[in-house]
């Protein structure tokens, strides 16, 4: 089989120099088309890395204790060796890029509300989203805004923009530390729906858009800068890229939601059908900045091949060289992500790029 032959293929190039050939492709992601990838789950390792990894692999090479000194358990310290277990080859050096806040980006773009354009303008001129969400929820400055406003602030656009509620900034609140009484969660949330009047209209139109296509078969029912139609059997959208993605054999339920069939969900044993999920407003949101999302790297990834820039890794939003000449490969990299595609006209885009020999975040 094809798989059997990568196999063969990346073990015989492992024996010669070490490297890891070929394991990304464009896989999965069902409802959005993300990038995943076989072989090498990149993505899955721990995003926490060791502190300093020369000085842990040097005492696991020698012997020494590596616990407590690096970590509360040994698991803990191996974990966090494995993105930088990664090494750029010898005289080379890896540049790592990822956009910053891109799905806070391109939600509001996605929208095409008129009323979104003073969210897209905050990154356009480079300031801090956190900040103004804190400063609009607490009735502050801008330069007047707390750290700990700020995180709260960071919560908010987090939890809040897939349509989320009071058990989502909750959920999000409790990873940074933010425990704050369901009555005042129910503020925070209020607080940046107020700030962001494009959201609440968004969501509606997408709810309003599926729900008309599901009822009139083959017309096209548009939202935003998505399309929906229904054939009969599968619910399509069409992204502003002009690539299609499909909510398969989506039907009503008896209670008058839509599900369609969870293509990435294993069948258990005993299954009659195909495990469903239930599309509604956040999910569609969501679904549509992933996606977005993922065609503003297929894109760069095609501009960076074209410049020969030597990509040898993506994982999410995060693109990887390997180079000689880091500075101008990094103001290289830099330039292509944050230029958008024609489709992506008025999308302001950014990216943080760093230079590095061990792969880490």
């Amino acid at each position: 089989s094809s798989v059997a032959k990568f196999e063969r293929a990346a073990a015989l190039a492992d024996e010669e120099d070490f490297r890891v050939r070929g394991a990304f492709v464009f896989a999965g992601g069902s409802a959005t088309g993300r990038a995943s990838s076989f072989g090498l789950q990149v993505h899955n390792f721990p995003r926490k890395c060791a502190a300093d990894p020369a000085l842990v692999r040097q005492a696991m090479v020698r012997g020494h204790q590596i616990v407590p000194q690096h970590g509360r358990r040994v698991t803990d310290v191996l974990k966090g060796m494995l993105r930088p277990a990664l090494m750029a080859a010898e005289g080379k050096h890896l540049v790592v890029a990822d956009w910053a806040a891109i799905e806070a980006r391109v939600t509001p773009w996605a929208s095409g509300a008129p009323s979104s354009k003073a969210k897209l303008d905050i990154f356009a001129k480079g300031e801090d989203v956190y900040k103004h969400n804190a400063a609009a929820t607490f009735r502050v400055g801008y330069d007047d805004v707390t750290k700990d406003q700020r995180q709260i602030g960071k919560v908010q656009e987090l939890a809040c923009g897939f349509a989320g509620g009071v058990g989502a900034f909750s959920s999000m609140g409790r990873i940074y530390n933010i425990l704050l009484p369901e009555h005042e969660s129910r503020k925070m949330v209020d607080a940046w729906r107020r700030a962001n009047p494009w959201a609440v209209p968004y969501w509606q139109k997408l709810e309003q858009a599926y729900m008309a296509a599901m009822r009139n078969p083959n017309r096209e029912f548009t939202a935003g800068r998505v399309t929906y139609l229904f054939d009969k059997q599968h619910l399509w959208y069409a992204l502003p890229s002009g690539r299609v993605l499909c909510y398969p054999f989506a039907r009503f339920d008896e209670e008058g939601n839509i599900t369609y069939a969870k293509a990435s969900w294993k069948p258990a044993a005993d299954a009659k059908e195909w495990p469903r999920a239930r599309l509604w407003k956040g999910l569609a949101c969501e679904n549509i900045t992933q996606a977005a999302a993922n065609d503003l790297l297929r894109y760069s990834l095609r501009r960076l091949e074209e410049e020969d820039l030597g990509v040898v890794l993506h994982v999410h939003d995060e693109i990887v060289l390997e180079t000689a000449h880091p500075e101008e490969a990094a103001a290289r990299l830099l330039k292509v992500m944050t230029t958008p595609p024609a489709w992506a006209d008025g999308l302001p885009l950014d990216a943080e790029v760093a230079t590095m020999q061990r792969y880490g975040k």
